[in-house]
């Protein structure tokens, strides 16, 4: 067994993922490591007798100073990288991360059958707590015709969320980004639908929901009677503040005279021109998808058959 060789060769640098690439201080301390890399033992790839001298590397973790690692994760044997370092994600080996707020080193350690070989210390590097998000409220209810409101999210200073809908009838009005404690702002448009419905949005990793009822419509009244020389009438809508409306004619005869659309309560003014024929007639508005059902008298039939005798 070499493994004197490999006990000598072994170096370790833990670093961010994104200072892989960087500069390697081995004497500066790391906040949150992701990533461990070393050389790997020059025997990574001998073998001796028909066995391999190197198995697998093991990451020991210590405190400063100490003789021995408080925790010990095998790493197996993975290969080197176009770089010639070992690079392994902490989050592929650790099953528990170290306590935050302590400083800690770490040693990589080849075995193989002939003994261990152990590297100097990494670099020092500290875990802190991670971040936890809360947001409260968690449901909002919104009446039919849309409105606004807001969530607010708890958190530790520093750390970053995020606030996203994801149904397209809610938009976020504020707060889509932010760090530490913050407000989202939020909007809903009107249900014109004839259900009720549910959305979501996604802040901080923690889900808001948004119910919202579906606008309903009274129109009154329903049927209206126009003797035969026409005039003038109007309905009535009763609904929802914000739940918006049109109005349409369906007869040439019928015409609005108001505004063809609105929202909320409101009126809806029409005309109905003379009945020129000899027979009633029926036509019909959709005002707010309800319909208006609106029945005219016949005009006067022309006198027939008049004689004025001549004077005796």
């Amino acid at each position: 067994m070499r493994h004197q060789r490999a006990s000598g060769a072994v170096f370790l640098f833990l670093a961010l993922m994104w200072a892989v690439a960087g500069a390697r201080d081995a004497g500066a301390q790391t906040i949150n490591p992701t990533t461990a890399e070393f050389n790997p033992s020059p025997d990574h790839n001998v073998v001796s007798n028909g066995t391999a001298v190197v198995t697998r590397y093991d990451l020991e973790f210590y405190t400063p100073g100490a003789a021995s690692p408080f925790q010990v994760n095998s790493l197996g044997k993975p290969n080197p990288a176009t770089d010639g370092l070992i690079h392994v994600l902490l989050t592929s080996v650790l099953t528990a991360f170290p306590a935050p707020g302590i400083v800690y080193e770490s040693r990589v350690t080849a075995v193989g059958p002939g003994g261990v070989g152990r590297s100097a210390p990494s670099n020092t590097f500290m875990f802190t707590a991670p971040c936890t998000y809360s947001i409260a409220p968690t449901t909002q209810a919104l009446a039919a015709g849309g409105g606004t409101g807001n969530t607010t999210v708890t958190t530790a200073s520093g750390c970053a969320w995020t606030a996203a809908s994801n149904a397209g009838w809610i938009s976020v009005t504020s707060g889509a980004t932010g760090s530490g404690n913050g407000t989202v702002g939020y909007a809903a448009t009107a249900n014109t639908t004839a259900s009720s419905r549910t959305g979501t949005l996604t802040i901080g990793g923690q889900t808001l929901t948004v119910t919202q009822v579906a606008c309903s419509y009274t129109v009154s009244p329903a049927t209206q009677s126009i003797a035969s020389g026409g005039g003038t009438a109007n309905a009535t809508i009763a609904t929802t503040s914000g739940c918006p409306w049109t109005a349409v004619s369906n007869a040439a005869w019928l015409s609005i005279t108001s505004s063809g659309s609105g929202s909320g309560n409101a009126t809806v003014n029409y005309s109905i021109a003379a009945n020129t024929t000899t027979s009633s007639r029926n036509g019909t508005l959709t005002i707010a998808g309800r319909t208006v059902t609106v029945t005219q008298a016949p005009g006067l039939s022309a006198p027939s058959g008049v004689y004025v005798d001549r004077p005796q």
